[in-house]
């Protein structure tokens, strides 16, 4: 498993210096002021150090054995999440961001964590809150509008 976890960081290194290599080709710019190449620098640098800790840990370990990384998972769950985050990408545009991100949340809340119906819908609320708060009004970031905002300016 060593020789593999060598070969495996050795590439994503090489890959990390690459994209670092790629941003400082743009514009990096400084921390008041960042350009362009500033954040993939960053991404591109970082992948090279968590390579080489794992190319260097791969010398430093004694050969013990290592878990199976996919034994024990529950991929019913993996797999639900995923659909689910597809269908979520499909019709955010349609239902807009509050409709669907509720919907999201409560599959999430009630379907993959079993919580009462209550406590789910609750939380779901809540996220939907918090996240419109955040990002739609104090970031002043757009939000898909869908069937439920069209609804209610149509009604004022």
């Amino acid at each position: 498993m060593n020789r593999n976890d060598r070969w495996t960081s050795f590439i994503w290194g090489c890959l990390g210096l690459y994209i670092a290599y790629e941003g400082c080709q743009l514009k990096l710019g400084n921390f008041h002021n960042p350009g362009c190449g500033f954040l993939i620098f960053g991404a591109g640098i970082t992948l090279s150090i968590l390579s080489l800790i794992l190319f260097v840990l791969t010398f430093v370990s004694k050969g013990e054995e290592k878990k199976v990384l996919w034994r024990g998972l529950r991929w019913p769950i993996g797999i639900k999440l995923i659909i689910a985050l597809f269908a979520y990408a499909l019709v955010l545009r349609w239902l807009g961001f509050l409709l669907s991100t509720f919907l999201l949340m409560l599959f999430l809340f009630k379907g993959l964590a079993p919580q009462k119906w209550r406590v789910a819908f609750l939380l779901s609320i809540i996220t939907i809150t918090l996240t419109y708060l955040i990002f739609g009004v104090f970031l002043e970031t757009q939000v898909p509008e869908g069937l439920l905002e069209k609804m209610i300016s149509h009604l004022r």
